[in-house]
């Protein structure tokens, strides 16, 4: 077999895909190497058409992840793209979307991404949806211009008002405040208290801008991930009946549990969350309208920022939405796409263009700036975070919304 060494190949696999499904991996190892006849080709896409239970689409999802770091052969790409494009397309996307007539619907396949790596050529990549494939019109580029996904990254303001930028900052002690020694290990900033403090409450700021995401572990053992353009300021040492920290942005927190001390997260002029020990996302950008809440695990008692009446108490698997006085809890929501950015993912179920572009506009550090009417879609589906822009770009090209990118990482929207 050209291209691969077919039995240490099925042995890597084997974990993932066992026996009943062995030809589906033999298949999908043809199309990886390009060697795959016209008849096995019309074979793998018959067995993933008529897929009905899911399961093959799985398997080879897994298989495709696995393997989607490895260097392409040269091969025939409009071929290729047309193959992977037939193949695909049997993920079982809703027939008739629920939505406005005027609104169109965008479906950004699921694992897509993971495909492109497999099938698509170093010099670009292409998109997946339900229509007949055809060429996708190439956002016009210039290598200088395109922009990487963001990293770990955050800056540090201790007490004093100093900064540190922990984007370059190696392993090791980063400071010792109040009696708590802080280090930073792979990305994650970790503060240990070793003594009682003396003195008052002293204070430290983690901010991540755009293209920055960041983890930390504050005193208490409490894990918060932020997202980009986040700030979360809290104490170097929890003191007193209650651990309170103040946030700003999006953020995945898991509580150490301690019923002595409430963990407690102030938005300032928005919400006000108290929980004992467990796992939410919030989003709370400054500027966007409304904030969100969704709850992983545990429970969590939500009031607005200034009255102490109308809290709202979220079970597991509930959201609440914020905005200005008004709460509204969305029962059986999707907590997935909630926490996606934490994994790894954007997850466009549901989003509407602007909303879609706030979120690539804090990862890739970008300004967005819109040339006539905003186009009225709806996006369903997931892209990796760790894709460039051009690829997102021109995968969204399909959607008919175009893009140029400008000097300044200025982004033009065109209908």
């Amino acid at each position: 077999m050209s291209g691969i060494d077919r039995e240490s190949s099925l042995d890597h696999l084997l974990p993932i895909i066992m026996e009943p499904n062995a030809r589906l991996t033999y298949l999908l190892e043809r199309l990886a190497s390009r060697t795959a006849t016209p008849e096995e080709l019309d074979e793998l896409t018959g067995l993933v058409d008529s897929d009905d239970s899911g399961v093959l689409i799985d398997d080879a999802e897994s298989w495709l992840e696995v393997h989607g770091s490895q260097e392409p052969p040269a091969y025939n790409s409009q071929q290729w793209r047309q193959v992977a494009d037939q193949i695909l397309r049997s993920d079982k996307l809703p027939a008739d979307p629920i939505a406005p007539q005027e609104t169109r619907v965008h479906y950004l396949h699921k694992w897509w991404w993971a495909v492109a790596a497999v099938v698509v050529i170093a010099a670009g990549t292409w998109y997946l949806n339900r229509n007949t494939p055809q060429p996708v019109r190439q956002m016009v580029r210039n290598a200088s211009l395109d922009v990487a996904p963001g990293q770990t990254g955050a800056i540090l303001t201790l007490a004093d008002g100093s900064q540190l930028v922990l984007d370059s900052a190696g392993n090791g002690v980063i400071t010792r405040q109040n009696g708590a020694t802080v280090v930073l290990h792979n990305g994650d900033l970790q503060y240990t208290p070793e003594q009682a403090g003396a003195g008052a409450v002293q204070y430290n700021t983690v901010t991540t801008a755009k293209g920055r995401q960041f983890t930390i572990t504050l005193p208490d053992g409490t894990k918060v991930w932020l997202n980009a353009s986040s700030s979360l300021r809290f104490p170097v040492a929890f003191k007193g009946a209650g651990r309170t920290v103040e946030f700003t942005g999006e953020a995945y927190f898991e509580v150490a549990a301690n019923a002595q001390q409430p963990f407690r997260v102030n938005v300032p002029d928005r919400i006000n969350l108290e929980v004992l020990g467990t796992a939410f996302n919030i989003n709370a950008y400054t500027n966007d309208r409304n904030s969100y809440t969704t709850l992983v695990n545990g429970g969590v008692k939500i009031s607005q920022t200034g009255r102490t009446n109308g809290a709202v108490v979220l079970k597991p698997g509930e959201q609440l939405q914020a905005s200005g006085s008004s709460f509204n809890v969305k029962s059986n929501a999707n907590v997935e796409k909630a926490i996606a950015w934490k994994n790894g993912l954007f997850n466009f179920d549901g989003v509407g263009l602007k909303d879609m572009m706030r979120q690539l506009e804090r990862w890739y550090d970008l300004e967005v700036v819109y040339e006539g009417n905003v186009p009225d879609i709806v996006f369903f589906g997931e892209m990796s975070r760790k894709l460039k822009l051009s690829d997102v770009l021109n995968g969204l090209e399909r959607s008919d919304v175009h893009f140029r990118l400008e000097e300044g990482r200025k982004l033009i929207v065109m209908p």
